[in-house]
């Protein structure tokens, strides 16, 4: 109710206000080069290029905004590393890097000022794997999740920096399992004599039957899912004031990004709030045991701890910013101006440290 109230002064405040205006009236801009890379630790790093439209000359019939004659110097250390076109704004370059290393991006275009930026590669921190746990949670403080799983990961925060993180919680669930079991006939040819679509089932008459070879085809598909954030003060940071103006503190794609303001030097413990997700093949602890060991198949929730760069944090921030601001979308405030650290141009040229996801385990 009180958030009524709010909105019904700021109507009245604002009635017989009148600002005409027209697309027309603004002043003359020129395009700008717009680039999007992200080094890391990964041995393949990606970089899109584009040119910006001003709202002016913006109509339904411009032209594809996309780049594909970009000339791109990509320079690691000082040292410059091959870049390959592959069509759609999109370029690759292929050089390991590590922590520490520095990248040094420069973007020219026809008809279009030449660009740059810089970033570098942050060290890691990593999650401790013996601590990370799932358990199982009956009441959200939320109040409207209730039955659910909560991720609890402890790192510890570097004390001579002020760092940026982000969290992802992943699931990768199997989709389907087939078991095709092939016996040799007098010939040599293999032939197929049996089929089951159950792990279970194809272990319970393993025991008394015998195959001279078993073929394994099996799909695991991987997906990000939402992180309920009423539990972990780091993601949650809204105020009362904030909640009557109609804030949100969502988190663009499910990339869940906060600092050490509160936490700085200090080792700490996330607590992450996901529900249970019913999608997961049931199988038994021997079944899952086997198909790890044997084929390397594993289902479960994976957590993505990254270490990020300012220039990375504040671009996600901003774009949280914009999306959370109920009242700049309406028109009653002005909206936050993406952030951007390409100098002459506009997007961001800022690295990430992720290293391999740690599994996490429902603990019984």
């Amino acid at each position: 109710m009180r958030k009524i109230y709010l909105f019904l002064l700021l109507a009245l405040l604002m009635t017989g206000c009148k600002d005409d205006f027209s697309v027309s009236n603004l002043p003359d801009a020129k395009p700008k080069m717009v680039v999007y890379c992200m080094p890391s630790t990964a041995d393949t790093t990606y970089i899109t290029v584009l040119r910006s439209v001003p709202l002016k000359q913006y109509n339904a019939a411009q032209p594809n905004v996309l780049i594909d004659n970009a000339t791109i110097s990509y320079q690691l250390n000082g040292q410059s590393l091959p870049v390959t076109a592959v069509g759609q704004g999109r370029y690759y370059v292929v050089g390991q890097q590590k922590a520490g290393d520095k990248v040094h991006l420069q973007v020219e275009a026809q008809g279009l000022e030449t660009v740059e930026s810089t970033t570098e590669i942050p060290q890691p921190v990593a999650i401790s794997s013996t601590s990370t746990r799932m358990v199982r949670m009956k009441e959200d403080p939320s109040s409207y999740l209730r039955d659910f799983l909560q991720v609890q990961a402890t790192f510890t925060d570097p004390a001579q920096s002020h760092d940026y993180y982000a969290v992802r919680v992943k699931i990768k669930r199997l989709m389907s399992c087939r078991i095709d079991c092939f016996r040799r006939d007098i010939v040599g040819d293999f032939n197929e004599v049996a089929t089951f679509f159950d792990y279970d089932n194809y272990l319970q008459v393993r025991q008394n039957e015998q195959w001279d070879s078993v073929a394994v085809n099996y799909l695991l598909q991987e997906d990000d899912i939402p992180i309920y954030t009423a539990s972990e003060p780091l993601l949650n940071p809204l105020s009362d004031i904030d909640d009557d103006f109609d804030f949100s503190s969502d988190f663009y794609q499910d990339f869940y990004i906060f600092d050490d303001a509160t936490i700085n030097g200090r080792e700490y413990t996330l607590h992450l709030n996901v529900q249970p997700n019913t999608a997961l093949m049931n199988l038994s602890d021997e079944a899952l045991k086997e198909m790890k060991e044997r084929y390397g198949i594993e289902q479960g929730f994976i957590l993505e701890f990254y270490h990020l760069t300012p220039e990375y944090y504040r671009f996600l921030q901003a774009l949280n910013d914009v999306s959370n601001n109920s009242l700049a979308q309406a028109g009653l405030s002005s909206i936050r101006t993406t952030y951007s650290n390409v100098l002459n141009g506009m997007g961001i040229c800022a690295a990430y440290n992720l290293p391999k996801g740690t599994w996490v385990r429902l603990k019984r």
